[in-house]
């Protein structure tokens, strides 16, 4: 078994040796661009991915957020809770925010969206709201009647949603916003963009004037307290930590709050998969043509090997290596361009996309996945014109026919 393993290798390694230098190259850049491919698509999903993850815990949920107990309305004596959150040593900060729906008229402009209400000088070590501004200011505690506007609200600012927002709502001007039938008028103190569409379809405003807004002034009341833990903590250890101080509400992660992202996520994934599948198609067909090519110009060649009594199975196993050995240089040559030059790069000079500057993430796993699916289309694609002409008469063979 050995010892026809090495002679399939030898006859493998002199055929390349041997052959069209210029066509051994072709067929290497080929397959090195297909190994590219696969893992850039795969790089790029996780990419978008931790982009979207990041952007979430940042201008959104935190990393976990803690709501009424079941069948309640709000948490009762929030700030108590907050102290208690925050005297764990892996809290960052916690923020105590009611949350409705309003109803927001502008001229002649009419929309729905989300309303926070919020403590400032809370939210800022939460969120990263306040950096977000891109036109005005931020709000701050003693604001009374004021509100900062997601681009997707306000309109303009490169706004996706154009035409459901307000239409180009700019700082200083006045909003009306209905609540439950109430309804009042607040200044535009700032808008704001996190390039994240769910964060930026929503409104803030000071706890005190939402509580005014709600009738639950002075109740120290909360419908979420978002909370913000050290980079690198994980999520359930920061659950399990807060149900042994004794915490009876409700207390999720942000990824039970990316139902959207996975699914978004999953799209992405399938075209992945197709763009895979297009290109292990292109890899197979290159490697066919290939070794059908160097077979045909060899009949001769293999016709005097069977004759000398070389096995028909070690001359099929010669054809699958060659091809092995093609796909090999692809993923190693490709492997390094990623790994020492695309993915480096993007990280030095991330890709501006709507959702901010994205880099390149290599998975090795993934890596390691897309390098044996071009090693199973090489075998299959050599192992189907090695086999059918290894088959044919001696005589055949030798005379070319």
């Amino acid at each position: 078994m050995l010892e026809k393993a090495r002679v399939s290798l030898f006859l493998a390694s002199r055929s390349i040796t041997r052959g069209n230098k210029g066509i051994t190259i072709f067929t290497v850049f080929v397959l090195t661009l297909i190994f590219i491919q696969l893992v850039l698509f795969s790089s790029m999903l996780a990419g978008v991915t931790l982009k979207f993850n990041e952007l979430m815990v940042n201008f959104q949920t935190g990393n976990v957020v803690v709501e009424p107990k079941e069948e309640e309305r709000y948490i009762e004596d929030a700030s108590a809770l907050q102290k208690k959150i925050e005297s764990l040593p892996q809290v960052v900060g916690t923020s105590a925010r009611l949350k409705t729906t309003g109803n927001f008229r502008y001229k002649e402009k009419e929309i729905g969206a989300t309303v926070y209400g919020i403590d400032p000088a809370d939210e800022i070590f939460v969120t990263g709201l306040e950096d977000a501004i891109i036109s005005g200011e931020f709000l701050s505690r003693p604001d009374k009647g004021e509100i900062i506007l997601g681009r997707e609200v306000s309109g303009g600012f490169g706004a996706l949603m154009e035409s459901r927002s307000l239409g180009g709502v700019e700082v200083g001007d006045t909003v009306e916003l209905t609540i439950g039938g109430v309804t009042r008028e607040f200044r535009v103190k700032g808008i704001y963009t996190t390039r994240y569409f769910m964060a930026d379809a929503s409104a803030y405003l000071t706890r005190s004037d939402l509580e005014e807004m709600l009738g639950i002034e002075g109740r120290d009341l909360a419908q979420e307290i978002a909370v913000k833990t050290a980079d690198g903590t994980p999520e359930d250890d920061t659950r399990t930590a807060l149900l042994s101080l004794g915490i009876s509400e409700n207390i999720r992660t942000w990824h039970e709050f990316a139902g959207i992202l996975r699914l978004i996520e999953s799209t992405l994934g399938l075209v992945r998969n197709i763009m895979n599948a297009i290109g292990l198609l292109i890899a197979f067909v290159i490697i066919f043509v290939v070794i059908y090519v160097n077979i045909v110009n060899k009949k001769r060649q293999i016709g005097v090997q069977k004759a000398i009594g070389i096995e028909q199975n070690v001359i099929v196993a010669s054809f699958v290596l060659q091809a092995m050995l093609y796909a090999g240089a692809g993923v190693i040559l490709g492997y390094l361009f990623m790994r020492f030059g695309l993915v480096p790069y993007t990280v030095s000079h991330p890709v501006e996309v709507p959702l901010g500057d994205m880099s390149l993430k290599l998975d090795n796993a993934e890596a390691l996945n897309r390098a044996v699916l071009l090693f199973l289309s090489s075998v299959v694609g050599s192992v189907i014109p090695a086999y059918k002409l290894a088959q044919k008469d001696l005589l055949d063979l030798i005379w070319g026919k």
